[in-house]
């Protein structure tokens, strides 16, 4: 029956790893590991969840298939050290790895319950683990695995035990990896490698702990999800001091690729914490609760709303003001209604409501010259900027996202690893069994299907939106007045609201508060004046940003220009975290973009 169940069970890829390992240990030897694996899970999971169950799963995935690369380090050199003391502790060694790596792809099998399998095993990740198991010099072997591999795996569990992740877990981890046999002592007895020799194979390793672990969106946002912005910062200051320390000790230092990934870091992290910390948790009601047990993401609304406001200010038929001033002002006015209440402000993400405390707004625009693609740019606070600032931002930034995706369109003609990089990436979100860990979005959307000429709209929400506002076509129509008791034509402008029940309450006056709002806004725009055009070098340094990524890393470049093709957060610039003290010419896109 057992032979039957290995042919007919797939296995998962830390097995295979964990076994080659397991079958040179003694009855004994395995025995212990089992008594230790039983003290461990005697009450179950040996963790409590503190958050989505999700994270925890990509987070010991991504754990279990690095941790059992360390099985290899004890199997390849016991036997190579020169004294029975040392191959005694490399002895232990290879039990405790053993171990560690049971421990992780045993989490990972029951967290996955009921599916049973895990999510599928990284290629990606296991890129990085066969280049250093597949090295044949025992002495770069060794530089491979315990000063580099070893050193970037426990700095990610220091990171997690320092801030309350499985704590039980890794404090036994961590305690066994301190008996380990110390770099020292193994370079002693296998020899220094030319230094020559490995510095490549380094350089080679950092490019692919960039692209195949910190680029792998599911690992990343998982385990940046369980530490907080704050844990991520202190991970990464460690990693790469600890890099550079481990480097020194063999006269290197890290590449230009790392010291440029590691600088972009520094520069976007206290932006995106910035903008964390002024969200919150709110606590739900008792019926917010119950409906949290009845709904999943939001994707079909489960609150719509129709009505008109008056906007006969803008003398709209008569084209007084310039196209764009109607979605503008709109803009401004969802902002401003946004600051008038608290829980305007809520949005759902991972089945909790958070609160932000400046108002997000989300602007869907179809971008001229790139077919059907329709992108999003994310405003803080835009009713406190003026009219013209604004409106000069969108021209600005609908530019730059034009760049953006005819530069990816290009890498997608003519670079064959990004072609198939993006079939993996389809396929991999679309018939994955576990979704993708999508944070939900904070702002609020706002589209304009009305120069399409349609009157009438229920607007569907992605999965990581809770609430979309919807302008259609302007109709002037006879609209009654109560106080002179007549009818009076009116220019009005019907809105849709698309929401999550759990968010947004109906019970309030949201069409007079966003009436009063817009004819604020316009009231402030009639007292601006605009101003002159000045010089701009955003276009410039995004260049010089994007041509700097695809140089030293293409799927990196690749997958920003994605990002940014798509989603724009004007307040964390992103291009603003490089300095650029040369600048290329660029075409413009002046073709007026449009706004859906």
């Amino acid at each position: 029956m057992e032979e039957l169940t290995e042919l007919l069970r797939p296995s998962w890829g830390a097995e295979k790893w964990i076994l080659e390992g397991w079958n040179k240990i003694t009855v004994e030897e395995k025995q212990l590991i089992k008594n230790r694996i039983n003290e461990l899970f005697c009450d179950g999971l040996p963790f409590e969840l503190q958050s989505d169950k999700l994270f925890y799963i990509y987070t010991f995935s991504l754990l279990a298939q690095l941790e059992v690369l360390a099985v290899q380090i004890p199997l390849k050199f016991e036997s190579k050290m020169s004294t029975v003391e040392y191959r005694k502790r490399m002895r232990q060694q290879l039990l405790d790895e053993i171990f560690h790596g049971l421990v992780f792809t045993k989490i990972v099998y029951m967290l996955c319950a009921p599916y049973a399998s895990p999510p599928p095993y990284s290629p990606h990740i296991e890129i990085i683990c066969n280049f250093i198991r597949e090295e044949s010099c025992p002495k770069v072997a060794i530089m491979l695995l315990n000063l580099i591999g070893e050193g970037w795996i426990e700095e990610i569990f220091e990171s997690l035990h320092r801030y309350g992740v499985a704590p039980k877990v890794f404090t036994t981890i961590l305690e066994d990896e301190h008996r380990h046999v110390c770099e020292a002592d193994l370079y002693r007895d296998i020899g220094m490698p030319d230094v020559e020799q490995i510095k490549p194979k380094i350089a080679y390793l950092e490019e692919q702990l960039i692209s195949n672990i910190f680029m792998q969106y599911k690992y990343m946002s998982s385990v940046c999800a369980l530490l907080g912005v704050d844990g991520v910062m202190h991970f990464k200051e460690s990693l790469n001091n600890k890099h550079t320390q481990q480097l020194s000790k063999v006269n290197l230092e890290p590449s230009e690729n790392w010291k440029n990934f590691m600088g972009f870091a520094d520069e976007l992290l206290p932006r995106v914490r910035n903008y964390t910390e002024s969200n919150r948790e709110v606590e739900m009601t008792p019926i917010r609760k119950a409906l949290m047990t009845q709904w999943d993401n939001p994707s079909d609304p489960t609150m719509t709303g129709q009505f008109s406001i008056d906007i006969s200010c803008l003398d709209f038929f008569n084209k007084k003001f310039a196209s764009e001033t109607l979605t503008t002002l709109m803009l401004q006015a969802v902002s401003s209604w946004m600051t008038l209440s608290d829980s305007f402000r809520n949005y759902l993400s991972f089945r909790k409501i958070f609160q932000t405390k400046e108002a997000y707004v989300g602007l869907v625009v179809l971008l001229p010259g790139c077919g059907d693609h329709l992108g999003t740019i994310v405003f803080e606070n835009c009713h406190n900027l003026s009219f013209y600032e604004l409106s000069a931002k969108i021209r600005t930034i609908v530019g730059m996202m034009v760049y953006c995706f005819k530069k990816r369109e290009q890498l997608e003609k003519t670079n064959p690893r990004i072609q198939q990089l993006m079939k993996d990436m389809v396929y991999e979100y679309a018939y994955n069994t576990y979704p993708y860990p999508l944070a939900g979005t904070p702002y609020i959307s706002l589209s304009n299907i009305g120069v399409f000429g349609y009157t009438q709209s229920m607007a569907p929400l992605r999965k990581t939106e809770s609430m979309r506002f919807t302008i259609m076509e302007v109709d002037r129509k006879p609209v009654w007045q109560h106080e002179t008791q007549s009818f009076v034509p009116k220019d009005m402008l019907p809105v849709s609201i698309s929401a999550d029940h759990r968010i947004f309450d109906g019970n309030s006056t949201v069409p007079k508060m966003v009436e009063e709002r817009f004819q604020a806004m316009f009231a402030k725009m009639c007292k601006e004046k605009p101003k002159s055009k000045q010089a701009l070098h955003q276009h410039e340094q995004l260049e010089l940003l994007i041509d700097q990524l695809i140089e030293t890393n293409v799927e990196v470049g690749y997958k920003t220009l994605m990002l940014l093709q798509t989603c724009w957060f004007d307040f964390i610039s992103i291009e603003d975290c490089y300095t650029a003290s040369h600048y290329h010419g660029m075409q413009d896109y002046t073709q007026e973009p449009t706004l859906i």
